[in-house]
């Protein structure tokens, strides 16, 4: 008989968004990503563009990790935008990176101007039409404008993408399940962060409850949001893992049936051409 610590490991888990090569894992990064391994992850997203997306496939394909590598301007950076514009289209066009992002409106911080937020968000969304890429979609107190450009747009994108699958990610979700809701429709699927654990969030877990497993996913965000009972401390791949059994308790649902449904979502999304198990 297996014990209970035998019962809870996962396998075919998938964090669908990761800063996994930013400094903060300058020092560990390999010890990272084998522990990512040890903890049943066969897929990070990782939101990075200055670093070969290619090197960094390789390096996490030696701990069995397929890494889907995202390409974008930040909201926080739009108003550099032309200084960085150049090298966005080179690395896109080289056909290395599988979405745009993470890409959106962020009006808490609000580190570029509103406008040059909206101008640079859907020149990005317009480029994923271009290069038939999904897109990767921040949006922190920008709710309104973020869904009205994504409504938008989304009228013109399904010619480009197809019937079988979604538009994009709408990264670490944390408004209402009805908003939620407008998203998929439009043809999204909604993350789920470690926030979704915090005692003080009430939105998400509603979220969780009403929104079906095959238009979820779950993400670390990492380095940022550790999922309780980790909170304040560094996140990592590995700990997207807590953020699943949560999710499980709330739905009743195995563990491992979140698991393999979201990396099912993460793999139609990102056309991921091998999924382990039995979701070939």
């Amino acid at each position: 008989m297996k014990n209970k610590s035998e019962t809870l490991l996962l396998s075919n888990v998938t964090d669908a968004h990761s800063h996994i090569w930013s400094h903060e894992f300058a020092n560990d990064r390999s010890q990272v990503l084998e522990r990512a391994s040890d903890a049943g992850l066969v897929c990070i997203v990782d939101i990075s563009y200055d670093v070969d997306p290619e090197l960094r496939k390789q390096k996490a394909r030696t701990q069995g990790i397929n890494l889907v590598c995202v390409a974008g301007i930040h909201p926080h950076d739009a108003k550099d935008f032309d200084q960085l514009e150049k090298a966005l289209l080179n690395q896109l066009s080289a056909g290395s990176y599988d979405a745009i992002g993470e890409i959106g409106l962020d009006y808490y911080r609000n580190l570029s101007p509103v406008d040059q937020q909206v101008t640079v968000f859907q020149k990005q969304l317009d480029l994923a039409i271009e290069y038939d890429l999904p897109v990767v979609i921040h949006s922190r107190d920008a709710d309104d404008d973020t869904y009205k450009i994504l409504k938008d747009w989304s009228q013109r994108a399904p010619r480009n993408y197809g019937p079988d699958r979604e538009i994009g990610m709408i990264h670490c979700f944390s408004s209402d399940a009805g908003l939620a809701e407008k998203y998929i429709e439009l043809g999204f699927l909604i993350s789920i962060s470690g926030i979704a654990t915090f005692d003080n969030v009430k939105d998400t877990p509603e979220v969780v409850l009403r929104i079906d497993t095959n238009k979820l996913l779950v993400e670390t965000d990492a380095p940022y949001l550790a999922p309780v009972p980790h909170r304040g401390t560094r996140n990592e791949p590995a700990l997207v893992t807590d953020t699943i059994k949560f999710i499980s308790a709330l739905k009743k649902m195995p563990s491992q049936k979140i698991a393999d449904s979201t990396t099912k979502n993460a793999y139609r999304l990102f056309r991921l051409n091998h999924v382990k198990g039995d979701l070939q």
